[in-house]
């Protein structure tokens, strides 16, 4: 993830660096994973112990169960495939948006199988992920890392394909108060967009910023064990803010 600002908060104003309730029951869905990458859904699974809110999703391992998920969710919805070896379902071609039937559904999956059979080398397939669309919104990057001299970091950036074009992305260390995480997205060019730009529905900051908080905790708490992480994008329509992507990278032994 590119950076081009840091933000550096007054000491006497952060959080204390403490472990969160969640960090045991987190460190152990880590513990138990069985490849530095996590898979999409691995990944929800560790962030929503946080707090951090996931698009709704179920996972099939064959076609008709992937038709059967799709009206039980509602439509329309989106299908990727879930592989620990396509971190960038975009780039791999494994996505497909706004399914609003099942004939589209079924075409959509027929797609992704014949495009993960045409890589090279061949991806390890855990099944295809049925997600309810979410709706149109701005799309906000929340990730961390972790430095070999700062430690723990938190980023916010403008999310989703644009990311790398834009460069629109600022840190700080991890944990963040609220406080903290607002005046990080302060730092970004793109914050009018969260405002109401052009009749975009104004994002909920407050919600947005305790997002960021819960994220920044879980790089600080797992420091140990994850090297990186990002949420990319949150979709932020208004008040509704969903996760849609989640990726997880494990600090890994040498």
């Amino acid at each position: 993830m590119p950076v081009n600002r840091i933000f550096r908060p007054d000491a006497a104003g952060r959080e204390p660096t403490r472990k969160s309730p969640k960090a045991g029951p987190a460190a152990r869905l880590l513990g138990a994973a069985t490849a530095p990458v996590l898979t999409e859904r691995e990944a929800k699974s560790v962030l929503a112990l946080y707090g951090i809110p996931c698009v709704e999703e179920r996972l099939a391992t064959e076609r008709n169960g992937t038709i059967a998920a799709a009206p039980a969710l509602g439509f329309p919805v989106v299908l990727k495939a879930l592989s620990r070896d396509l971190p960038h379902k975009t780039e791999a071609g494994v996505i497909h948006l706004n399914l609003k039937n099942s004939v589209e559904v079924g075409a959509a999956h027929d797609a992704i199988l014949a495009r993960v059979a045409a890589l090279s080398p061949a991806p390890r397939l855990d099944g295809v992920l049925v997600q309810k669309m979410a709706p149109q919104g701005v799309e906000v990057i929340v990730g961390g890392r972790i430095d070999p001299l700062f430690g723990p970091l938190v980023v916010v950036g403008l999310g989703g394909v644009l990311v790398e074009v834009l460069n629109d992305t600022a840190l700080a260390p991890a944990p963040i108060a609220p406080a903290e995480a607002d005046a990080l997205l302060r730092e970004l060019r793109a914050f009018l967009l969260l405002e109401g730009y052009r009749g975009l529905p104004r994002v909920d900051l407050a919600q947005l910023c305790e997002i960021i908080c819960r994220a920044s905790e879980f790089i600080a708490d797992q420091s140990q064990l994850v090297r990186e992480f990002d949420l990319n994008p949150l979709i932020c329509t208004g008040g509704n803010i969903t996760a849609v992507d989640a990726l997880v990278v494990r600090a890994v032994s040498t």
